[in-house]
């Protein structure tokens, strides 16, 4: 098939969107994009087999959408985009939002990404909450997770088949880079995550100041490399534990630059003290071979299932956190030695240009399918919208 159309209803302000968008874009896809959010970096401007076909005007529709049912209000909107573009697959990205309006449209085939918190968090809301994504889900021709541990948290709502596609990493892109320049003899560590509580802000910095006032270790620096709306909070935090002069706010950072900052880590963290879905940035991480540590929650355990990929501690234990970094930062050869198995792990597990091939090969299986059930009530031989 030449060149099919994808309708993406997903946030072009993500960088996942972006990263999934380009590479099928690259590989051939027409990608239409219906967002509702403006994306400040019009990094889908000019890029070949993708269209930007919606997004809201920030200052009118701001308001509005803090509101996730609201959604359904751009049904018509959608309806209307969908018979213009005349795409042969539809795949929102987000459950309880896209998901939505993906399942209102009724466009088969409907292919539905679950990223987290709308599996994790928004069911438990309401029962209401909780119907909505068991009628977004039933709509799905397919749901897919970024981890097994999402996928075991979906077979909750829903008795369908659940393929697991990680987000995965550019390998080619994330990877060693030991030319950066740094101060010799000292150990950087920090985290590339929002500087919100959820992400054990708090933890870290309580952590080194032992590192520093109880194990007399004081030639490292903490990076944290990202925006977030705790910032201030934190930076409070890290004066009152007089770490003023060991502790960097990076504030958020361009997407294109985040593997800068992960070879400026000898050591990175992600020491989240909620669920999650999967950890992005920790196979960025490791792709870059850098000894990691996460605390022993959904998603992170995942992927750090063995000692010698890295290092897993309680959530909210700064103390053992302390310990974690103190033995990384005395054993150089352990950071080296969990750093290269890490890259083995990520290149066998979650390299993106595999993860693109899987998502290729469900997107064939789909249509296909498809092509033969609904070539006779479609003038196009591979899409039905009902009532429509």
């Amino acid at each position: 098939m030449n060149h099919p159309r994808i309708l993406l209803l997903a946030d072009v302000a993500s960088s996942h969107t972006e990263k999934w968008a380009l590479a099928l874009a690259e590989k051939g896809y027409s990608i239409g994009l219906f967002s509702l959010n403006k994306s400040a970096d019009r990094w889908f401007e000019g890029t070949k087999n993708i269209q930007l076909l919606y997004e809201p005007s920030i200052e009118k529709n701001l308001n509005f959408l803090l509101s996730k049912l609201s959604y359904v209000f751009f049904l018509p909107k959608l309806l209307s985009i969908i018979k213009s573009y005349n795409p042969q697959l539809l795949h929102s990205h987000y459950a309880s939002s896209y998901g939505l309006l993906g399942a209102l449209c009724r466009f088969k085939p409907f292919v539905l990404s679950c990223w987290g918190s709308d599996v994790y968090d928004f069911p438990t809301k309401s029962i209401i909450h909780k119907y909505i994504l068991k009628f977004n889900l039933n709509a799905a021709s397919q749901i897919l997770s970024t981890s097994q541990a999402m996928r075991g948290e979906l077979e909750k709502y829903t008795k369908k088949k659940v393929v697991v596609i990680p987000f995965g990493v550019d390998c080619e892109l994330f990877y060693s880079n030991n030319t950066l320049v740094k101060e010799k003899d000292t150990v950087y560590m920090g985290t590339i995550k929002s500087i919100e509580d959820q992400y054990g802000i708090s933890t870290i910095l309580e952590a080194v100041k032992i590192l520093k006032e109880d194990f007399k270790y004081t030639d490292f620096k903490l990076l944290l490399a990202g925006g977030g709306s705790q910032q201030n909070k934190y930076r409070k935090m890290a004066n009152a534990l007089e770490l003023d002069n060991y502790v960097t706010f990076t504030g958020k950072i361009p997407h294109s630059e985040i593997v800068h900052y992960h070879n400026m880590l000898d050591i990175f963290m992600n020491v989240s003290i909620v669920k999650e879905s999967f950890g992005v940035s920790v196979i960025e991480s490791m792709a870059c071979e850098k000894p990691v540590i996460v605390t022993r929650v959904p998603g992170l355990i995942e992927i750090v299932n063995n000692p010698k990929l890295g290092m897993v501690v309680e959530k909210e234990n700064p103390r053992q956190l302390a310990r974690a970094l103190k033995k990384l930062i005395f054993y150089p050869e352990l950071r080296e030695e969990m750093g290269k198995k890490g890259r083995e792990h990520v290149l066998a597990n979650y390299n993106f240009k595999d993860c693109l091939l899987q998502m290729r090969d469900l997107y064939a299986e789909l249509l296909s399918t498809n092509y033969e059930v609904k070539s006779k009530v479609n003038k196009h031989p591979n899409a039905v919208l009902a009532d429509s």
